[in-house]
């Protein structure tokens, strides 16, 4: 049954990977900033889930406390990015479709 887990969390890290992969290109090619800063937020998820099936994977009780720290971490990261996305943004014409 050990053998099966390890099978099944290989998968899910492989599938986190890919994730983390196609995130990191929606991040790259944007178009616009919101889509930028969705795909830094996605890789900050995913990363912290892969972090956390490590721990399982390798029975380490102290990597799910280091990947609740990097989740806050993350958050934090995410609303400054999004606030000072805000704050450029605030004097602009809300007509224009590339500021959305």
């Amino acid at each position: 049954m050990e053998q099966a887990y390890r099978i099944l969390f290989m998968i899910i890290l492989l599938c986190l990977g890919l994730g983390i992969l196609f995130a990191l290109i929606r991040a790259i090619r944007g178009p616009r900033t919101a889509d930028r800063i969705m795909g830094i937020n996605m890789i900050g998820t995913m990363s912290l889930l892969a972090l956390a099936v490590i721990a399982l994977l390798f029975h380490e009780s102290w990597l799910l406390d280091v990947s609740l720290i990097y989740g806050l971490i993350s958050f934090l990261a995410v609303c400054v990015l999004v606030k000072t996305h805000l704050a450029r943004h605030k004097n602009e014409d809300p007509e224009d479709p590339d500021d959305a």
